[in-house]
């Protein structure tokens, strides 16, 4: 049976463990992540650890989609590992004032969970001599490039600093993103990780959006609540002293428009900005798809290729067999015409040859 395969190399046994157990550990670290988050807005009756721990979700998602979504496994494996050092170190020593209260050990413990798995995914796939100098890089490069709230806790890829690490220029850095199949795995991870996480993100960002701009239900109930005292109050003047009820009128709207000013604007913004959230969302899926189906299309007419290339090879060797058999079955056939032609007169002349002999005799 022929086996087709494109002309990329393929990724060695010890890569592709390397990238399926990155990319499967994002998602579980994620997970781990949001349920730590979950708890902390259960817990807090705080609406600014409620925003700051929903931020933390929607960075986490983006980030780790970023890092261990890479052509090279190991630039994915540092990467990972390195913005999870990153994470836990800041969460870690923001202990005089905490951006999630008093329940920031509940993540800071998640973190540090992070860390020990994607270690653990280090320990398996380097060999013994590799993992400590690893290590060695990985947490310099962490501690050399921390989290800053000064810096909107921008996280720089290790992509460049793995390269001089490893002493490989940029050129050669990617000798091989691996065959079709391994190639079309990898994207179908990358699309099943978007796909999965993108209503989540769109979610996330709408209550992030409606607290921010104080739409929440508990903004919303506090002047609901101040609106029903007004409502009350003028009742109880038209009642009690209806003289003094045009007033009493005048009053009302005064004390209550402040509180709706400009909600009709904002609930505009909100639908418009959910709906830019929701193209950027459908369009970035629309691309991880069409990336793959250009992926598949590359690859299948490499394989086209190659495969009228094996085929006119075939040919070409089949034909030279062809040509070495038939001349060999010339050869054949013309020796046996000579002795089956030649062979009688042969022994006729020795036959007559010995009669001379015998008559000289």
């Amino acid at each position: 049976m022929l086996k087709i395969e494109s002309a990329d190399r393929p990724l060695s046994i010890n890569d592709i463990n390397t990238r399926y157990l990155v990319q499967s550990y994002a998602m579980e670290a994620l997970l781990l992540s949001e349920s730590a988050l979950d708890s902390i807005m259960m817990l807090s009756k705080e609406p600014d650890i409620r925003l700051e721990a929903l931020k933390w979700k929607l960075k986490m998602t983006t980030q780790l989609r970023k890092q261990s979504f890479q052509p090279i496994p190991r630039v994915s494996l540092t990467d990972t590992w390195a913005y999870l050092i990153c994470v836990r170190d800041y969460i870690a020593t923001e202990t005089e004032a905490p951006v999630l209260g008093e329940y920031q050990s509940i993540f800071v413990n998640a973190c540090e969970i992070n860390v020990q798995g994607i270690e653990r995914i280090a320990v398996n796939t380097l060999n013994k001599r590799e993992y400590p100098r690893y290590k060695e890089f990985v947490e310099a490069y962490a501690e050399q490039h921390p989290l800053t709230a000064e810096n909107e806790l921008y996280y720089k890829p290790i992509r460049k600093d793995y390269l001089a690490f490893k002493q490989v220029p940029d050129s050669l850095a990617i000798q091989t993103v691996g065959t079709l199949s391994q190639v079309v795995a990898d994207a179908s991870n990358k699309l099943d990780y978007t796909s999965e996480l993108a209503g989540k993100k769109l979610a996330w960002r709408t209550e992030l959006f409606i607290k921010e701009n104080g739409l929440d239900s508990a903004s919303l109930e506090k002047r609901f609540g101040i609106l029903e005292n007004e409502l009350m109050r003028l009742v109880n003047v038209a009642e009690n002293s209806p003289e003094i009820l045009s007033e009493a009128v005048e009053d009302f709207r005064y004390r209550v428009q402040p509180l709706f000013r400009g909600l009709n604007t904002r609930i505009e913004q909100a639908v418009s900005s959910l709906s830019r959230d929701r193209a950027a969302l459908d369009r970035m899926i629309l691309r991880e798809r069409v990336a793959l189906d250009t992926i598949i299309q590359r690859e299948r007419e490499a394989i086209v290729l190659e495969a009228k290339g094996i085929a006119d090879s075939g040919i070409k060797s089949a034909m030279k067999e062809v040509n070495r058999m038939i001349r060999n079955v010339l050869f054949f056939v013309a020796l046996a015409l000579l002795i089956v032609l030649g062979l009688p007169f042969y022994f006729g002349y020795l036959t007559g040859k010995r009669s001379a002999k015998q008559k000289k005799a």
